[in-house]
C-alpha cells in the first residue's frame, strides 16, 4: 500500500510547490528535491509490493520508506499551517518566530533528505523493475466449459437468466445486452457457464461464443477472437476493416449468443464501437456479459443488470465439504463442528467455501482445522488461499487516487453500519482527498466513495435522516487489512481510537487504545484523528492545542464535559469537531472563530447550551452545523449564517429571540441550496403578549431554498404557517413535521406537494377540523406514503371532501388522541396504529374502510367496553392485531371470525376483558401466534382454540387465573392447548 499513501505525498508536494504558501517559507527548493526522490522511488515499488512476500530485505525497505513518508508529510502540514498563520499575521521574514520555525524545519528537512538518499541508493541493490503502477494488473484466463463437478444454490439464478435470454424478443438494432454483476469470488463467471451449457440456450441460439475479456478491451483482438470462436480456426494478422466485415458476414440475421466475461472497461466508445459491428443479428441475438464494476453494467446493459447475491449458508456448506472431504465415506464429526464455523467466515462467497475446503483436503488433525478457523483470511499463506489474489484484482485496478481511501476501510470496524459523511470526513483528515478545480472536497470525497461503491466494495446501502449508511463484505474488509504490512512507530501514529463502541480496528497508523490518558497527547504528536467517543474525559486538557496536525476531533456521548479549553482554538488544521450527545455542555471558547478550517461542527440540541460561540459566522470553511442556538447577543443571532455555504441539516432553536422578520431574512435561508434538512424550534412559554404576529413574520423570512427534502417546525405560536409552504418552495420536500404550532387553525396545501412522502402532525390547534381542505378535483397527496396525527381534539377527518385519487399511496397511519377521528375509504393503507379514546363507534368502524390493512395495533383506551361488529368485517387482509391497554374493554366482537388471514393476535393489559369468542375465535384458520398478557379477568380460553391446527406458538403471562387452567396435563383448559407445539404459560 505503500504506493498508495506515496501518490497522496506527491500529490500534496505538487500542490503545495505550486500555489502561494510554498513561496512563504521559502523551502521550495528543497521540497522540489524531495518530490524528485519519492518520484524516483515510485517508480519501482510495484515490483517491490511484489517481491516484499518472499524478501525480508525488501519488505525492511518498504517500511523505512514509509516511515520516511510519514515524516515527509509531518513536515510538509507543519510549513503549510505556519505559512497559513504567518500570512494572516503578516510576519514578515525576519521574524523572530519565523527565524526560529525555519530553523527548526531546515534541520528536519536535511534530516529527511539524508535518509531518503540512502534509501534511494539501496533499491539498486534489489534490482526491482521499474513499471507504471496503475497498469500492472494481473490477467484471468476463463472459457465456456464448466469445470465444477457440482455447482451449489445457483440453480434459481441460472433459470432466472435463461428465461431472460430466450424471452427476449428485442430487434438487431436494440442488441439486447444483461451483465452478471458482483463483488469477485460470487462465481459470475461460473454461472455465465451455466446458462451457456444450459440445453435451452443451445437450442435457442446459434452461434455460441464465449470471450474472456480481462483488462484488454482491445477491439481489433475481440472481434478476431468472435472470429476464431465461430469459425473454430486460426486467423492470421488482419486490418481492422476487413474483420469487422467478416464479423458481421458471420452474424448477419443470426440469433446468436455472445458471451463477454470478466469485462473491466470503463470506455464508454470502446464498447460504442464493438456494439455498432454485432447489430447485425436477428431479432433475439444477446450479448451476456460478467463484470464486478457497475459503471461497467451501465455503460454496457440494455438491462437491469442481474445483481448475484451470496450464497446461503447450507449451500456454502455443501460445497466447502465437497472440497475437503471428497467421496469420503467417514466424516470426523469433530471436524464437521470446526467445518461449519470456518464456513461462517465466507459469508457467501463461493471462492472462499472453494479454497478453505481446498486448503484442508488433505488435513484431518483437528489442530489443522482450527488454524484455519482461527486465522484471518489475510494471513493464511498465500500460496494455498486464491481468495486474496483473486479480490486484489479489484484493488490492482483502482486508479492510485482511490487506493488509499480504500486501504483505509481496514480501520473501521468489521461487519458494522459505517456512515458515508463520516468516512468522507475521516479521509479528508488524513489527506486522501486533494480539491478538483471548483469541488468542495466533501464534492470530492462523495465521488470516491460512489466509484468505490460502484466497483462492489460497499454494500447494503440504506439512506436513514438524511445519511448513507453501508457495509463491507467482510472478505472485502480482509482486503484492505492485507495491505497494511506493519503498524506504524509512535511517531507516525496518525489516529487514536479509544476502545469503546463502536470498536475500531488497530492497524498501519491507527491505534485502538483502552483507555484515554493525557500521556497520548504527548506521545503521538502526528495526530490528524482522536476519537475519544463515549468514554472521554470530564475535560480535555490544555496540551490538546499542541497537536498541529489534528484535523478531526471526536468527543461525542460524553455527557461530563461542559466546556471546552480556550487552547482548542489553536488548531489552524481542524475540519471536524464531533459534539453530539455531549449533554453537559454549556459554552464553547469565546475564540472558536479563530478555527479557520473548520469544516463541521457536529452538534445536536442534547446540551445546555444557551447560544453559539460569538462569530461563527466568520468560520466560512463551516459546511456542516447541526444546530444554531440563537443568542441574546448580536454577534450569535441569525446573521451569522448569512455567509455560510452550509450542507446537509440544521436545526435552529431558540426562534423566539428573533425580534422581527428583518433579524430572521439576516439568515439568508433562501440562498442555502446546499441545506436539504431544516429544523425551526421556539422555545419556552414565557414570550410576550401579541407576539405571535411578529413570529409570522419571522417564520415568512425564514424561507428556504427549494432544494429542501425536509421540514420541521415546532412551537410556533403564530395563527397561520408561512405562504412559502407550496408547491413551488417545498416542490422537492419528502418529509414533514409540525409540533405544538396550537394558534394554527388550518394547514398549509400539503395535498399538492408532489413528492411528499411522510408527514406527521403532533399537539395541533383545537380548531382544525380537516388536514387538507383543497379541491377534491385534483389528486391530493400523490406521494405520500406515511402519516402520523396526534392530539388534536376536533379533527373530524383527512379530507373536507374526498375525492377519487386522494393518497393513492399510503401505506402506513397512525391516529393518537383523535377522539372524533374518522378514518376514509383508502384503498393502499397496510398498517395502522391508532391511540386513545373514541367519542363514539363510528371512529373504530371506519378502520373497516381500510380493506388492504395487514397490520393493526388499537390501544391507550379507558372508555370503550366493547369494539364494534363491523369493524373486522372487511379486513381480509389482516395478518397482524395487536390490542392493548383497553382498561374497560369486557368482549371482542365475533367479527373476528371473518380475519381468515390472521397470523399474530395479541391481547395485551386489558384488564377488564372477560372472555374471547368462541364463534370469533373458531374462525382465525390462519393464526400461527396468540399472546395474551396481563388480562387478569379473562377466566378461561375458549373451544375454539383446539380446532386451530395452524396454531404454533401461545403465550400467557401475568394471567394468574388463566394460568392454572393452562397448566400442562391437569389444567381444566389443557385440551384447548395441548396440540400447540410452544406453549409458554408464566
Amino acid at each position: 500500500m505503500a504506493e498508495a499513501f506515496l501518490q497522496v505525498l506527491l500529490d500534496n508536494l505538487t500542490c503545495f510547490i505550486q500555489g502561494e504558501l510554498g513561496l512563504i517559507l521559502g523551502f521550495k527548493e528543497e521540497f522540489e528535491k524531495l518530490k524528485s526522490t519519492f518520484t524516483t522511488i515510485q517508480a519501482v515499488l510495484e515490483d517491490a509490493q511484489k517481491k516484499q512476500l518472499k524478501d525480508k530485505a525488501i519488505e525492511n525497505w518498504l517500511q523505512k520508506l514509509n516511515s520516511a513518508a510519514y515524516e515527509a508529510d509531518d513536515i510538509l502540514d507543519e510549513c503549510k499551517t505556519e505559512a497559513l498563520i504567518r500570512q494572516k499575521k503578516k510576519y514578515g521574514c525576519y521574524h523572530p518566530n519565523v527565524i526560529a520555525f525555519r530553523h527548526k524545519v531546515g534541520k528536519r528537512m536535511k534530516n529527511i533528505m539524508e535518509k531518503l538518499d540512502d534509501i534511494a541508493a539501496e533499491r539498486i541493490k534489489f534490482h526491482l523493475d521499474e513499471r507504471t503502477i496503475e497498469r500492472q494488473v494481473a490477467t484471468r484466463q476463463t472459457g465456456f466449459v464448466l469445470n465444477e463437478p457440482q455447482v451449489y444454490g445457483r440453480d434459481k439464478e441460472k433459470d432466472e437468466i435463461v428465461k431472460i435470454l430466450i424471452n427476449n424478443v428485442s430487434d438487431a438494432q436494440t442488441l439486447s445486452v444483461l451483465p452478471i454483476l458482483g463483488m469477485g469470488g460470487l462465481g459470475k463467471t461460473t454461472l455465465a457457464q451455466m446458462v451457456f451449457n444450459d440445453q435451452r440456450v443451445i437450442e435457442h441460439f446459434h452461434p455460441k461464443i464465449w470471450i474472456c475479456v480481462s483488462e484488454d478491451f482491445n477491439e481489433k483482438r475481440l472481434i478476431k477472437e468472435i472470429v476464431e470462436s465461430i469459425e473454430e480456426k486460426s486467423l492470421g494478422d488482419m486490418d481492422l476493416a476487413p474483420l469487422q466485415k467478416k464479423l458481421q458476414d458471420l452474424l448477419n440475421g443470426k440469433k446468436y449468443l455472445l458471451v463477454l466475461d470478466d469485462v473491466w472497461n470503463e470506455d464508454q466508445d470502446k464498447w460504442a464501437k464493438l456494439r455498432q459491428v454485432l447489430k447485425v443479428g436477428a431479432s433475439g441475438a444477446f450479448v451476456l456479459t460478467t463484470t464486478r464494476l457497475e459503471k461497467v453494467g451501465s455503460i454496457m446493459g440494455t438491462l437491469q443488470p442481474y445483481e448475484l447475491s451470496n450464497l446461503s449458508q447450507e449451500d456454502c456448506w455443501l460445497l466447502f465439504m465437497q472440497r475437503a472431504f471428497g467421496h469420503q465415506e467417514e466424516i470426523n464429526l469433530n471436524l464437521v463442528a470446526i467445518g461449519k464455523e470456518i464456513v461462517k467466515k465466507c459469508g457467501g462467497v463461493p471462492l472462499a467455501a472453494k479454497t478453505l475446503g481446498g486448503i484442508l483436503r488433505f488435513k484431518r488433525e483437528e489442530r489443522q482445522w482450527e488454524h484455519v478457523r482461527d486465522s484471518e483470511i489475510w494471513k493464511l499463506p498465500q500460496e494455498e488461499s486464491s481468495i486474496l489474489p483473486a479480490l486484489r484484482l479489484s484493488y490492482h485496478h483502482l486508479p492510485l487516487d482511490l487506493r488509499q481511501c480504500f486501504a483505509y476501510c481496514a480501520v473501521l470496524p468489521k461487519d458494522t453500519e459505517m456512515e458515508k459523511e463520516n468516512l468522507i470526513s475521516l479521509w479528508m483528515a488524513h489527506g486522501f482527498l486533494l480539491s478538483k478545480g471548483n469541488l468542495e472536497l466533501e464534492d470530492v470525497g462523495n465521488e470516491v466513495w460512489n466509484e468505490l461503491y460502484l466497483r462492489s466494495f460497499f454494500q447494503e446501502i440504506e439512506v436513514k435522516s438524511g445519511k448513507t449508511y453501508f457495509k463491507m463484505h467482510d472478505l472485502i474488509h480482509d482486503l484492505a487489512t492485507s495491505l497494511f504490512t506493519a503498524s506504524a512507530s509512535s511517531n507516525h501514529i496518525r489516529e487514536i481510537n479509544v476502545k469503546g463502541y463502536p470498536h475500531m480496528m488497530s492497524i498501519g497508523f491507527a491505534k485502538v487504545v483502552s483507555s484515554y490518558s493525557r500521556s497520548h497527547l504527548q506521545k503521538f504528536v502526528s495526530l490528524r484523528v482522536l476519537n475519544l467517543t463515549y468514554i472521554g474525559p470530564k475535560q480535555l486538557p490544555s496540551s490538546i492545542g499542541d497537536l498541529v496536525h489534528l484535523r478531526y476531533l471526536n468527543l461525542s456521548s460524553n455527557d461530563r464535559i461542559s466546556s471546552l479549553p480556550k487552547q482548542l482554538c489553536k488548531l489552524q488544521n481542524l475540519q471536524t469537531l464531533d459534539l453530539h450527545d455531549c449533554w453537559s455542555l454549556s459554552c464553547f471558547p469565546k475564540e472558536t472563530s479563530k478555527l479557520g478550517s473548520l469544516r463541521n461542527l457536529l452538534l445536536d440540541d442534547h446540551n445546555e447550551l444557551n447560544s453559539m460561540p460569538p462569530r461563527i459566522g466568520s468560520l466560512t470553511c463551516l459546511k456542516t452545523l447541526g444546530c444554531f442556538v440563537v443568542g441574546r447577543k448580536k454577534s450569535s443571532q441569525l446573521g451569522e449564517l448569512r455567509n455560510l455555504n452550509l450542507y446537509g441539516s440544521i436545526e435552529i432553536t431558540h426562534l423566539e429571540r428573533v425580534k422581527n422578520d428583518m433579524d430572521a431574512k439576516e439568515a439568508n435561508l433562501s440562498a442555502k441550496e446546499n441545506l436539504h434538512s431544516l429544523s425551526m424550534r421556539w422555545d419556552g412559554d414565557e414570550r410576550p403578549q401579541g407576539y405571535e404576529s411578529e413570529e409570522v413574520e419571522v417564520l415568512e423570512a425564514l424561507k428556504p431554498h427549494s432544494n429542501l427534502t425536509c421540514l420541521t417546525i415546532s412551537g410556533f405560536r403564530g395563527i397561520s404557517l408561512p405562504d412559502w409552504m407550496n408547491h413551488s418552495v417545498l416542490k422537492n420536500v419528502v418529509s414533514i413535521e409540525i409540533r405544538d404550532c396550537k394558534n394554527c387553525s388550518c394547514l398549509p396545501p400539503f395535498g399538492e406537494l408532489p413528492c411528499l412522502e411522510s408527514l406527521e402532525l403532533w399537539s395541533g390547534s383545537a380548531e382544525l377540523e380537516y388536514v387538507d381542505s383543497g379541491f377534491p378535483t385534483r389528486r391530493r397527496f400523490p406521494s405520500l406514503r406515511k402519516l402520523i396525527i396526534s392530539d388534536f381534539d376536533n379533527l373530524k377527518g383527512l379530507l373536507k371532501q374526498e375525492g377519487e385519487e386522494q393518497f393513492p399511496v399510503l401505506e402506513e397511519m397512525e391516529i393518537r388522541w383523535c377522539p372524533i377521528f374518522v378514518i376514509p375509504t383508502l384503498s393502499s393503507v397496510k398498517k395502522l396504529v391508532v391511540r386513545g379514546d373514541k367519542s363514539d363507534a363510528i371512529g373504530f368502524s371506519s378502520i373497516s374502510n381500510l380493506r388492504a390493512l395487514t397490520s393493526l395495533q388499537i390501544s391507550y383506551n379507558e372508555e370503550d367496553t366493547s369494539l364494534p361488529e363491523e369493524m373486522f368485517t372487511c379486513l381480509a387482509n389482516l395478518k397482524y392485531l395487536n390490542i392493548s391497554k383497553f382498561k374497560n374493554l369486557k368482549e371482542l366482537p365475533t367479527s373476528l371470525a371473518s380475519l381468515n388471514a390472521l397470523k399474530h393476535l395479541d391481547i395485551i393489559r386489558c384488564d377488564a376483558l372477560e372472555s374471547l369468542p368462541e364463534e370469533g375465535v373458531r374462525g382465525l384458520t390462519s393464526l400461527t401466534q396468540l399472546s395474551i398478557v396481563h388480562c387478569e379477568m379473562l377466566q378461561c380460553l375458549p373451544e375454539g382454540l383446539q380446532h386451530l391446527t395452524a396454531l404454533t406458538n401461545l403465550s400467557v403471562m401475568g394471567c394468574s387465573t388463566l394460568a392454572k387452567r393452562c397448566e400442562k396435563g391437569i389444567g381444566e383448559d389443557w385440551y384447548k392447548i395441548a396440540h400447540i407445539p410452544h406453549v409458554f404459560i408464566s
